[in-house]
């Protein structure tokens, strides 16, 4: 059963549909910030297998999460023989960064509202 964010005049809205409209996530964006958060650390490989999907929808999906700053990644260890072409990656995430990021983006918001909501009710007395 998937959380839910309460508003306060009582409507509910599922959490992974709050966060994907708070930064603009597909739908598999979210996937795989799921599955990262109840995982841990997983390659592209671990994900697609997962997932039932390709890598490139897994990279395209990583890559967004990763300009958002909803995740890490770091290069996976090197194998005993060495691959050529692209390094793999290991991706996760810091819950308590993402936390943190998710609470500061929304102070951010509300201050972003109020400063609107300053502005357009100035503008009516003006005019």
């Amino acid at each position: 059963m998937a959380e839910k964010v309460r508003f306060p005049d009582g409507r509910e809205v599922d959490i992974h549909d709050f966060v994907a409209f708070m930064y603009g996530l597909s739908k598999s964006d979210v996937e795989v910030l799921h599955i990262l958060l109840q995982n841990g650390k997983m390659t592209t490989d671990d994900l697609s297998q997962k997932l039932n999907v390709t890598k490139a929808s897994i990279s395209k999906a990583l890559n967004n999460l990763l300009d958002k700053g909803l995740i890490q990644r770091e290069k996976a260890p090197a194998e005993k023989e060495e691959r050529k072409g692209r390094p793999n990656y290991i991706y996760w995430v810091e819950k308590e960064r993402l936390y943190k990021k998710l609470e500061a983006d929304l102070e951010k918001l509300a201050g972003t509202v109020k400063d609107a909501l300053q502005k357009h009710t100035a503008l009516e007395i003006v005019i």
